[in-house]
């Protein structure tokens, strides 16, 4: 009897397994084909998005979900829905107006994937597809090695191959001198000149000779025949902002002005002569830069901005030179964690801008700072969030062309909100179904069922046993 009450469970426990399935009628999976899923390229004023889909069931909704591989401080997938017209076959088609929402840097890559729903509630996702956002208009030919790739598309191979090496040894010795490393390989995208460079990137100013987009790890540069040296320098320079955006890269850093662009000079080799002497000038007569006013941004009179440059590399290797590339690193990493400049000069040095000042004054030889100026109220900044087009690009100062002053550097965060859409992350399963409830039913009522039997079964056995 103890036998046949054990093979009667077994018996029911099978038919849980399976009975649902087969009681219940049979949700079909849909079978989705998609063809010219390809965008269209117009570099650099638009993306085209397309793709038809083919499905036995009636596709009823298009989603397309996109965005750019960068640093960010949380995903940020953008989406947009294209107009449809439901069915079988479908066609979808959306347009990323950069005129509308801010460039990419050219060579950044841009990935995309659809999200479909059919007429049964059934979501399909494609599998997640990357285009590299950069002209097919030049020729462009790659030499790679020692953490740099470097892209050009003017001058002959000697010409590249001399940038990079000369782009390579750069990254290694900002490495020897202020520790600063790359954790993966930087793209420089060298342009024939600096009107092709501008050309390839939307709203930026006439000077513009250089730019670092560090969140993506990109370079870019105008650079012809004859202006090889300043290539090297500018090379450099832009290099060390996309380390120290490496290596600072939070939501809470704050990384002053004179301290980005210090280092960057500092990664070229030091300011050129006339710069030297604009500022050995200014030493002399008094007219240094107080530091706490280097730290939002540099004036917008050329000649003063020069100075601005030279002195925060002066101010840079004085805290090189006199404690350590360790201590640099420290400074930045407590700077990444949220601290104020002070906070982050007080606890890696022991003084604060005020204190700094006083000691490079004093080594440099230059006149004590005039009086004990109040500390300026800072001014908040509102935080611009992208809730449509990802197109949140961190850009450090531009580095100008040869031939201009050197600007004021300009921070420049662009966003697009267009339509509401979600930021938050989205499922990457590839079919999600939400027809469980039957199923989940009859499988509790089975269960019910074998309990009931198992009851009535030692019920009966305890019956005979009492006769």
């Amino acid at each position: 009897m103890r036998h046949r009450f054990l093979l009667l469970l077994l018996v029911a426990a099978l038919l849980t397994a399976t009975w649902p399935m087969a009681a219940l009628p049979a949700y079909a999976q849909g079978t989705i084909t998609i063809s010219n899923d390809q965008p269209d390229l117009e570099f650099p004023e638009r993306l085209t998005f397309q793709a038809k889909f083919q499905n036995d069931r009636s596709i009823e909704k298009v989603t397309l979900e996109y965005g750019v591989d960068q640093w960010t401080c949380g995903t940020v997938i953008a989406k947009a829905f294209p107009e449809i017209t439901p069915g079988q076959d479908v066609s979808a088609e959306w347009i990323w107006e950069m005129k509308q929402s801010g460039s990419q840097p050219p060579g950044s890559k841009i990935w995309w994937r659809w999200r479909l729903v059919d007429d049964q509630g059934q979501e399909t996702v494609t599998n997640r597809k990357e285009i590299v956002w950069l002209d097919d208009e030049h020729d462009w030919e790659t030499e790679s090695g020692g953490d740099i790739n470097l892209h050009w598309y003017a001058g002959q191979a000697s010409f590249g191959r001399e940038l990079h090496e000369s782009a390579v040894e750069s990254l290694n010795k900002l490495g020897e001198d202020t520790g600063l490393r790359t954790d993966k390989p930087i793209d420089l995208y060298i342009y024939g000149d600096t009107q092709d460079m501008r050309d390839a990137v939307l709203y930026e100013p006439g000077w513009t000779g250089g730019l670092a987009y560090s969140d993506h790890n990109i370079v870019i540069i105008g650079i012809t025949a004859d202006q090889m040296e300043w290539g090297k320098r500018t090379q450099a320079h832009e290099l060390t902002h996309v380390l120290v955006g490496q290596l600072t890269f939070s939501c809470l850093s704050d990384i002053p002005t004179w301290l980005q662009e210090g280092l960057a000079v500092y990664g070229e080799g030091g300011p050129d002569a006339p710069s030297q002497k604009q500022f050995d000038e200014a030493r002399q007569d008094n007219t240094l830069v107080p530091v706490r006013s280097l730290s939002g941004g540099f004036s917008e009179d050329p000649a003063k901005a020069d100075i601005s440059y030279t002195q925060s590399y002066s101010l840079v290797k004085f805290l090189i030179e006199q404690y350590g590339k360790d201590k640099i690193l420290e400074f930045l990493r407590t700077l990444r964690d949220g601290a104020t400049v002070d906070e982050a000069l007080q606890q890696v040095y022991g003084f604060d801008i005020e204190g700094f000042e006083d000691a490079w004054r004093d080594d440099l030889g230059a006149p004590p700072r005039s009086g004990s100026a109040a500390k300026p109220t800072p001014t908040l900044v509102p935080t611009i969030v992208p809730t449509f087009v990802p197109a949140s690009i961190s850009i450090t100062g531009p580095t100008p062309a040869p031939t201009r002053e050197r600007p004021t550097p300009t921070p420049i965060v662009i966003a697009q909100a267009d339509e509401s859409a979600s930021t938050a992350a989205a499922p990457v399963a590839e079919t999600e179904s939400n027809d469980n409830l039957p199923i989940i039913a009859m499988a509790v009522a089975v269960v019910l069922v074998i309990v009931l039997v198992a009851i009535v079964i030692v019920s009966r056995r305890k019956q005979r046993m009492n006769v």
